[in-house]
């Protein structure tokens, strides 16, 4: 798979569970904090060592509600 397939399955992802002005949003929000994805990802599973843990995390990922705030909204 290609940079263009990559990038263009993440944008029907994101567009199909945000709608268009969400996904534009998301977009907009991390171009301009300058995000980083595997800094950010490194909180959720530094400490992740053992397959129990990891089995602990995917469980309770499971769990976690939804985003219920304004979409719309910027921080």
């Amino acid at each position: 798979m290609n940079t263009v397939e990559i990038i263009d399955r993440g944008l029907k992802c994101l567009s199909d569970n945000l709608g268009a002005d969400e996904t534009e949003l998301f977009i907009s929000t991390i171009l301009r904090e300058r995000f980083d994805y595997t800094k950010w990802r490194h909180t959720f599973i530094d400490d992740i060592n053992t397959f129990e843990k990891l089995d602990n995390f995917v469980n309770t990922s499971k769990n976690i509600e939804t985003f219920k705030g304004n979409a719309k909204q910027t921080l």
